[in-house]
């Protein structure tokens, strides 16, 4: 089993939607890698998303989540 740390950084890729919740709260948009990725610390996305990650809502951000395998620890 692998353990993830909710501080470690993760890449999510920001749709409209993602950016305009962001907006909304005030939220400075980072800066988007060369394939559209952000960076992000997980406790950031889960704050800032949590209450848009549903079944009844388009997601923010698509739905793939990139984790470097250092930030992963086996238990």
């Amino acid at each position: 089993m692998k353990v993830f740390n909710t501080n470690s950084y993760v890449k999510i890729k920001l749709n409209p939607f993602g950016i305009e919740i962001m907006k909304r709260k005030g939220i400075e948009i980072p800066k988007q890698d060369e394939d559209g990725y952000c960076q992000m610390q997980m406790w950031q996305v889960m704050n800032i998303f949590g209450e848009y990650m549903t079944v009844y809502l388009d997601p923010p951000f698509k739905q793939e989540i990139l984790i470097d395998d250092k930030d992963l620890e086996t238990k």
